[in-house]
């Protein structure tokens, strides 16, 4: 039986990058840091170019040159200090200040709201990632998070596949169907139940399934934003 393309692509993209980035989450310090910050500068130039020129090459988001580090030193500065966080939420406010504007004195306002945002949405998300990494028991809630996220997609993307029949969303994602949402849901809350006991995290049954429930919804919501700023 031949596999489908996409199916292939998923399966080399894991078997490759998973080992790699769980071992990078278990070492922790400045090697998580620094390549957490490089995830965020692609997840930057993925968002710039989504909301700016989506029908562009890629290499035209380059124009806005030093603007896409921002959130990436955010990243990675915050497993040195703490005040990272606060001067990426700064930053943040200060482009969407000027891009949010009823002037054009600061130039083009377009692109200082996508750095703004970009900040908040990739810079803050994996600022969190990288200071939880650090706290007592930080490498399991880390570890739990990422694999109950690829449980998710993976559950999602099988049952839609298999079961899928109500789309949940065709204008924004033509693909995504209300039984991958379901199985996806489903996948995290059994991901989050194997793995909170293994991991010693003290966790009762009802947190065990609003935690999987949870991100879920959380990680699917976040696939479907990225679907809609495609569009």
């Amino acid at each position: 039986m031949r596999i489908p393309r996409n199916l292939a692509l998923r399966l080399a993209t894991a078997a490759v990058g998973v080992p790699l980035l769980l071992l990078l989450i278990w070492a922790g310090g400045w090697p998580f840091a620094i390549v957490a910050g490089l995830i965020t500068l692609g997840g930057t130039i993925e968002f710039a170019h989504a909301w700016l020129m989506p029908t562009r090459p890629y290499r035209e988001v380059a124009r806005l040159g030093p603007f896409l580090l921002g959130p990436a030193i955010v990243v990675a500065g915050v497993h040195a200090d703490e005040r990272f966080l606060i001067a990426g939420a700064l930053l943040a406010a200060l482009f969407l200040g000027a891009g949010y504007s009823r002037t054009n004195a600061f130039g083009p306002r377009k692109p200082l709201r996508v750095m703004g945002w970009a900040i908040i949405y990739p810079g803050i998300i994996f600022s969190t990632i990288v200071l939880t990494r650090d706290l007592d028991q930080g490498r399991e809630w880390v570890l739990l998070t990422v694999l109950t996220t690829f449980t998710i997609d993976t559950g999602a993307y099988f049952t839609g596949s298999l079961l899928g029949r109500h789309k949940l969303w065709p204008a924004i994602s033509p693909r995504k169907t209300w039984e991958g949402a379901v199985g996806g849901v489903c996948g995290g809350v059994l991901a989050v139940g194997v793995l909170s006991p293994w991991m010693d995290l003290g966790l009762a049954v009802g947190a065990i399934v609003g935690l999987g429930v949870g991100l879920g919804v959380a990680a699917q919501a976040g696939d479907l934003l990225e679907s809609w700023m495609k569009r």
